[in-house]
């Protein structure tokens, strides 16, 4: 899981659900509206609360994206994570790879695109920009872990694990673009059977 970055003051229960709530606002907004259209009065309105109280919570509005990208990022690596099933037939635990990170990373069309908005902001540097590398590098450990998870199986990678690993997230974040342009029926058609090609490709054939 990554690191959160902490609010701008220590918390009572109370403000922990206000926080909450201001963040809850923000990945909405941001969804909604992209990231130049995340403005602190938008995130205000969409909260009921006032500017002054976002900037007491989180600091700045930068730092309050960076708490929303780790927390589509979690929230998702670790819900594919728990949902992995321990099966030792490599072919059953492809399929159940492939069908449990689907699953999990479209559970909430809503963190999808805000994190595709984040993406595409007119962001160079800073705090939004690390967290973004931080959440590929989450998603390059969970596709590297299912690599190795389908080796112990009995698969034998063809190459390097971690070259894989990134061909793996970046077509996974393609697949994703495409169902948020085109839904659901863009993948139907034996769209995650082709995902599940591709992965099988990153080994030998069984001997």
């Amino acid at each position: 899981m990554p690191e959160k970055t902490p609010p701008a003051r220590p918390l009572t229960p109370k403000g922990d659900r206000r926080a909450e709530s201001i963040l809850s606002a923000a990945t909405a907004v941001l969804a909604r509206d992209g990231f130049g259209g995340a403005t602190l009065g938008r995130i205000a309105a969409e909260a009921g609360a006032e500017k002054r109280s976002i900037l007491y919570y989180f600091g700045t509005r930068e730092r309050l994206m960076v708490r929303v990208v780790h927390r589509l990022g979690g929230q998702i690596a670790e819900t594919v994570r728990q949902a992995t099933p321990a099966l030792t037939d490599p072919h059953e635990l492809l399929d159940a790879i492939v069908s449990t990170t689907w699953a999990g990373v479209t559970s909430d069309p809503q963190l999808v695109r805000a994190y595709f908005a984040l993406v595409a902001g007119d962001v160079e540097a800073g705090e939004v920009d690390d967290a973004l590398a931080t959440i590929k590098d989450i998603y390059r450990s969970l596709m590297r872990d299912q690599i190795l998870a389908l080796h112990t199986a009995g698969w034998r990678p063809r190459g390097d694990v971690d070259n894989a690993a990134n061909a793996l997230f970046a077509l996974l974040r393609g697949y994703l673009l495409l169902w948020l342009e085109e839904g659901e029926t863009a993948l139907t058609d034996g769209g995650l059977d082709q995902f599940k090609s591709f992965v099988s490709a990153q080994f030998f054939p069984p001997e």
